[in-house]
């Protein structure tokens, strides 16, 4: 019997907890602007549904999210444009990198039992076994990270540019990352060049990928300063806004918005544009790290005023 309505399981995505605990209400968040509704769910790997009683508690890692997609509709690629822009969203949110994206499975309304559970085994047999490891694999975030991520998710997703900008940079960070903590630790022992050939390549692959973030925002940066300083304008970025970071003396430290991308564009075309090597191409992690907090307060900025025009 056809359902009478569709909901997609996103997966990959859970929420974070510190402890058990016992079971919530229903969470539920509605995005009207794309018509998405969303709910948290628990996944069962038994067959007994848990009755919802007080003092009742389940194991941290189970929860998921569903949704639907114009009051239950199905709409295959609408869904999946939805999981691709919360993809983006997260990593932008928490510079959190999944190791796969995110994918939207199509299952019946019916599936969740009690509105709050769904058994594993009344789904592995229409998933296959690819999909049935990105379903019971999750990436457990806060829900302050997540109400951040369904602020943007829209604007996210009814854009084509921030759809690239984000998941390209989602693509930087997850090819090569450096953490705060690390910063000091690199300077310390003077390791801040990749070593290896295939560190470096992942640096550069990074660094190239932070590069197209930013120009699925405004387009190939000019080199003319003065025509770039339009281009940011009109994308509602502050130019002259200062950014970087002041981590143990990290070099080059805070700069204007508009300085740090033109030093980007010349290392770019100097260092990973192309693929003719030389001995002096060489980008150090901690540039890496610039650079992508420089794509990723573009790509913010840039969301914010598209919020404000909304």
């Amino acid at each position: 019997m056809k359902p009478t309505k569709w909901v997609y399981l996103l997966t990959g995505l859970g929420l974070f907890h510190k402890t058990k605990v016992a079971y919530p209400d229903v969470e539920k968040v509605t995005l009207e602007a794309i018509g998405v509704k969303l709910r948290r769910i628990s996944m069962i790997k038994g067959v007994r549904v848990p009755r919802l009683k007080s003092g009742l508690h389940y194991q941290a890692g189970d929860d998921r999210f569903v949704f639907y997609a114009n009051e239950g509709e199905r709409d295959d690629a609408f869904a999946q444009r939805f999981a691709d822009a919360v993809t983006g969203s997260l990593a932008l949110a928490s510079d959190v990198a999944t190791e796969e994206a995110f994918t939207a499975i199509c299952i019946g309304e019916d599936t969740i039992k009690q509105g709050r559970f769904i058994r594993i085994k009344d789904i592995v047999g229409d998933i296959g076994s690819e999909l049935y490891f990105r379903v019971m694999k999750s990436t457990g975030v806060s829900s302050e990270t997540l109400d951040y991520v369904w602020h943007i998710v829209p604007t996210i997703a009814k854009n084509e540019s921030l759809m690239d900008a984000s998941n390209f940079y989602r693509e930087s960070i997850t090819q090569a990352w450096v953490a705060d903590d690390d910063v000091f630790e690199i300077m310390s022992d003077n390791s801040d060049t990749p070593s290896s050939q295939a560190d470096r390549v992942r640096v550069e692959t990074a660094y190239q990928n932070a590069f197209k973030a930013i120009e699925a925002i405004i387009g190939e940066p000019p080199k003319n300063k003065k025509k770039l300083r339009t281009k940011l304008i009109e994308a509602g970025i502050n130019p002259d806004e200062k950014v970087g970071y002041d981590l143990y003396e990290m070099k080059p430290g805070k700069e204007t918005v508009i300085k740090k991308l033109l030093d980007m564009h010349q290392a770019r075309d100097k260092k990973a544009a192309h693929g003719k090597t030389n001995e002096l191409r060489n980008i150090g992690y901690c540039e890496l790290k610039d650079k992508q907090a420089l794509a990723r307060y573009l790509i913010a900025s840039h969301i914010e005023t598209k919020l404000k025009a909304d």
